[in-house]
């Protein structure tokens, strides 16, 4: 008996916390949100939508519970990080470093590193950021304090090797100014960054990047040194001229100070239709005294005492004769007047644009069947500016001045013996990659040609098809989009069947 009444007793304490549980949702004691549930059956709690509520899946019974937190409790607190999370967090970290140091302009030259980036972007062709990982160049991870020609794994000429350079910022950017100058002979086929800005910003780039290739955080590197302001510049005046002021009798005139106009009274003053003019008025004579152009509708401020002066500057758009002169009363009778004479604007001269497209029709004939022979072919890289569009021009990279270059047709088992001459007024070294050559770059490596320079090699067509020709030197894109690019067809034994 007395087991039953400990059992109703149970049962009505159950139902009365059941019923109150109830009563409190119903009621929003509890901020239940049903957006932010999470179903019993997923791993992750969802995050939720009000600041006052947590919901999550109870792991013992896979019911979603509610918990409120403490009026304390701003938000839950985050769970501690394990072993395996740990990796994760730091990656957080840094991140979130990394956005607070852009976000604050921490960093060293936070400008200086992006531009230095996009700078970069001329060397990545033959240069990697990676540890150990050699392009055409060598990789320039912790070139900073290294010595040149200290990468193991890559063949440098014997000129870097006797070189004895240690890479910091001054070597850096003498290098980078003029790589032969400053080693010649060795092997890198780029002509230099000639601008200052350049070199400094890569070398910025290259002296953050750490031994993996990473930029390092924000707070491990010196704060970026701000640059003063430039001035604005309202305009930018095309004829200058400066007058002074004379007694003369009972009266006054203007002088003409320096130039064709010296010592010249009330000079004649020139300008062409269109430019700014910029007039310079010196009190010589202690009077007062200003400038007026009418037709301009420009007057200067008025000059008092002796030594005192102005400046105005004027844009003159319409051509003819007029006067200038100075409008206090009876200056002008008296004498100060002179005149401004403005010449039209001279004609546009006609540009002859050069059409350098190459003939669909200019092909050489089939082989047709015949022996194996020694093809000699001359290529001549020409820059040349030329018609891009109507009334637009460009300067081409071209061979044999056409783009794009010669079709050329030999036949397998031909031996074709390739002489490349730079021209002399050429501002880049050029070169041809054969993809038709069975060989590293296609020849690229052995006609890297100098302007002024001429180098040749030899190479064996081992395999019938058409294919590409086209200059290999850094930056590749470059010298292919400005039209250095052709066809060479191999035919096979006993020529191509007729069309």
């Amino acid at each position: 008996m007395n087991n039953w009444l400990q059992i109703l007793v149970a049962v009505v304490l159950v139902g009365g916390v059941l019923g109150l549980s109830t009563l409190g949702n119903e009621t929003g004691q509890l901020a239940y949100d049903p957006d932010v549930v999470t179903p019993a059956s997923q791993d992750v709690v969802a995050a939720p939508t009000s600041l006052d509520t947590v919901t999550a899946a109870s792991p013992e019974t896979g019911t979603d519970e509610v918990r409120t937190p403490t009026p304390q409790q701003s938000s839950p607190k985050p769970p501690a990080a394990t072993a395996e999370s740990e990796p994760h967090r730091s990656a957080e970290i840094a991140a979130t470093s990394a956005d607070r140091a852009a976000e604050t302009g921490a960093g060293p030259g936070s400008a200086d590193l992006e531009a230095g980036m996009q700078v970069y972007r001329k060397c990545q062709a033959c240069h990697a950021l990676e540890p150990g990982k050699n392009r055409l160049g060598p990789t320039l991870a912790g070139v900073m304090g290294r010595k040149a020609g200290a990468v193991e794994g890559f063949a440098y000429s014997q000129a870097m090797l006797d070189s004895g350079l240690v890479w910091d910022e001054a070597t850096l950017d003498a290098y980078l100014k003029d790589p032969q100058h400053v080693v010649p002979g060795n092997r890198m086929p780029f002509p230099g960054l000639k601008t200052d800005n350049q070199r400094r910003e890569v070398i910025a780039y290259l002296a953050s990047a750490s031994t993996d290739g990473a930029i390092p955080e924000a707070d491990e590197v010196e704060p970026p040194v701000t640059k003063p302001a430039r001035p604005s510049v309202q305009y930018l005046p095309d004829v200058r001229y400066t007058l002074r002021t004379e007694a003369e009798g009972e009266g006054s005139v203007f002088v003409g100070v320096g130039g064709a106009i010296d010592g010249e009274k009330n000079p004649a003053l020139q300008a062409v239709e269109g430019q700014v003019v910029q007039i310079t008025l010196i009190n010589g004579d202690g009077r007062e005294h200003d400038i007026v152009f009418p037709d301009q509708d420009t007057r200067s401020p008025r000059v008092f005492e002796e030594g005192s002066g102005t400046s105005i500057a004027f844009r003159v758009t319409t051509a003819g004769d007029f006067t200038y002169h100075s409008s206090l009363p009876g200056q002008r009778e008296a004498g100060m007047s002179g005149r401004l004479v403005v010449a039209p604007q001279p004609p546009a001269e006609s540009v002859v644009q050069a059409d350098l497209s190459r003939n669909p029709a200019d092909l050489p004939p089939p082989e047709g069947p015949r022996e194996p022979q020694t093809v000699r072919l001359d290529l001549v890289t020409v820059e040349q500016e030329a018609r891009l569009a109507d009334g637009t021009t460009y300067i081409f990279w071209t061979f044999n001045g056409r783009v794009p270059g010669p079709f050329i047709r030999v036949r397998v088992g031909d031996t074709i013996e390739v002489h490349v001459k730079n021209a002399d007024d050429s501002s880049m070294i050029h070169s041809v990659d054969f993809h038709a050559a069975t060989g590293p770059g296609g020849g690229a490596a052995s006609l890297q040609v100098d302007p002024g320079q001429e180098k040749s090699m030899r190479w064996k067509a081992l395999t019938p098809g058409l294919y590409v020709y086209h200059c290999a030197t850094p930056m590749v894109a470059h010298h292919i989009a400005s039209g250095m690019y052709g066809l060479i067809l191999v035919e096979p034994e006993g020529g191509l069947p007729p069309v």
